[in-house]
Protein backbone atom coordinates (compact mmCIF):
# COMPACT_ATOMS: atom_id res chain seq x y z
CA UNK A 1 0.00 0.00 0.00
CA UNK A 2 2.97 2.34 0.71
CA UNK A 3 4.06 2.16 -2.69
CA UNK A 4 0.78 2.65 -4.23
CA UNK A 5 0.50 5.69 -2.03
CA UNK A 6 3.50 7.47 -2.57
CA UNK A 7 2.97 7.33 -6.19
CA UNK A 8 -0.68 8.67 -6.51
CA UNK A 9 0.49 11.50 -3.96
CA UNK A 10 3.15 11.83 -6.74
CA UNK A 11 0.75 12.20 -9.18
CA UNK A 12 -1.20 14.80 -7.53
CA UNK A 13 -4.17 11.92 -6.66
CA UNK A 14 -7.19 11.59 -3.94
CA UNK A 15 -7.46 8.57 -2.25
CA UNK A 16 -11.60 8.14 -2.07
CA UNK A 17 -11.54 5.19 0.09
CA UNK A 18 -10.60 1.70 0.23
CA UNK A 19 -13.02 -1.11 -0.98
CA UNK A 20 -11.50 -4.70 0.00
CA UNK A 21 -7.94 -4.62 -1.91
CA UNK A 22 -8.93 -1.90 -4.34
CA UNK A 23 -8.28 1.51 -3.97
CA UNK A 24 -10.75 4.33 -5.35
CA UNK A 25 -8.39 7.57 -6.65
CA UNK A 26 -9.45 10.87 -8.40
CA UNK A 27 -6.77 12.86 -10.42
CA UNK A 28 -7.41 16.42 -11.64
CA UNK A 29 -6.58 15.12 -15.39
CA UNK A 30 -6.24 12.50 -17.66
CA UNK A 31 -2.46 12.73 -17.73
CA UNK A 32 -1.79 11.85 -13.97
CA UNK A 33 -4.29 9.94 -13.91
CA UNK A 34 -2.36 7.83 -16.70
CA UNK A 35 1.15 8.58 -15.10
CA UNK A 36 0.73 6.97 -11.86
CA UNK A 37 -0.41 4.12 -13.50
CA UNK A 38 2.76 4.05 -15.39
CA UNK A 39 4.78 4.98 -12.64
CA UNK A 40 3.33 2.58 -9.99
CA UNK A 41 3.01 -0.65 -12.33
CA UNK A 42 6.98 0.28 -12.64
CA UNK A 43 7.56 0.96 -8.87
CA UNK A 44 6.10 -2.37 -8.02
CA UNK A 45 7.90 -4.37 -10.08
CA UNK A 46 10.91 -2.94 -8.65
CA UNK A 47 10.02 -3.42 -5.26
CA UNK A 48 11.74 -5.83 -3.15
CA UNK A 49 9.33 -8.12 -2.38
CA UNK A 50 9.77 -10.87 0.52
CA UNK A 51 11.10 -13.93 -0.76
CA UNK A 52 8.57 -16.46 1.15
CA UNK A 53 6.02 -14.44 -1.23
CA UNK A 54 6.78 -16.03 -4.46
CA UNK A 55 5.76 -19.93 -2.67
CA UNK A 56 2.61 -18.31 -2.27
CA UNK A 57 0.09 -19.73 -5.23
CA UNK A 58 -1.25 -16.59 -6.23
CA UNK A 59 2.34 -15.33 -6.74
CA UNK A 60 4.39 -18.20 -8.24
CA UNK A 61 6.41 -17.61 -11.38
CA UNK A 62 5.22 -17.92 -14.45
CA UNK A 63 6.19 -20.53 -17.21
CA UNK A 64 9.02 -18.72 -18.02
CA UNK A 65 10.39 -18.57 -14.19
CA UNK A 66 10.02 -14.99 -14.18
CA UNK A 67 8.15 -13.03 -11.18
CA UNK A 68 8.19 -9.21 -11.14
CA UNK A 69 6.16 -8.84 -7.56
CA UNK A 70 2.53 -8.20 -6.59
CA UNK A 71 0.98 -6.94 -9.78
CA UNK A 72 -2.32 -4.93 -10.18
CA UNK A 73 -4.74 -3.66 -12.91
CA UNK A 74 -5.78 -0.49 -13.07
CA UNK A 75 -8.93 1.36 -14.88
CA UNK A 76 -9.25 4.85 -15.82
CA UNK A 77 -12.03 7.16 -17.36
CA UNK A 78 -12.58 10.38 -17.21
CA UNK A 79 -16.06 11.92 -16.72
CA UNK A 80 -18.09 13.97 -14.89
CA UNK A 81 -19.03 12.87 -11.28
CA UNK A 82 -20.89 13.69 -8.68
CA UNK A 83 -18.79 14.76 -4.97
CA UNK A 84 -20.26 14.53 -1.89
CA UNK A 85 -18.53 15.23 1.60
CA UNK A 86 -19.28 11.52 3.80
CA UNK A 87 -20.07 12.83 7.13
CA UNK A 88 -18.54 9.66 9.06
CA UNK A 89 -15.05 10.07 6.92
CA UNK A 90 -14.50 13.75 6.29
CA UNK A 91 -13.72 12.68 3.02
CA UNK A 92 -15.23 13.74 -0.50
CA UNK A 93 -16.79 10.92 -2.10
CA UNK A 94 -17.61 10.56 -5.69
CA UNK A 95 -20.53 8.97 -7.52
CA UNK A 96 -21.91 8.68 -11.00
CA UNK A 97 -21.46 7.07 -14.42
CA UNK A 98 -17.82 7.77 -15.10
CA UNK A 99 -17.34 6.11 -11.36
CA UNK A 100 -19.29 3.03 -12.64
CA UNK A 101 -17.82 2.82 -15.74
CA UNK A 102 -14.16 3.34 -14.52
CA UNK A 103 -15.12 0.14 -12.52
CA UNK A 104 -15.83 -1.89 -15.26
CA UNK A 105 -12.70 -0.84 -17.22
CA UNK A 106 -10.98 -1.94 -13.91
CA UNK A 107 -12.66 -5.52 -14.26
CA UNK A 108 -11.65 -5.97 -18.05
CA UNK A 109 -8.10 -5.31 -17.15
CA UNK A 110 -5.21 -7.87 -16.71
CA UNK A 111 -3.17 -7.70 -13.65
CA UNK A 112 0.19 -5.60 -14.42
CA UNK A 113 -1.82 -3.53 -16.90
CA UNK A 114 -3.45 0.19 -16.88
CA UNK A 115 -6.67 0.52 -18.99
Amino acid sequence: CEVIRDCYTDQRGYEVKTIGDAFMLVFGTCEEAVGFGAVVQERLSETAWPSGLSTVPVCKPDERGLWGGITIRIGIHFGSVNPELNTLTNRMDYFGHAVNVASRVEGACLAGTVC
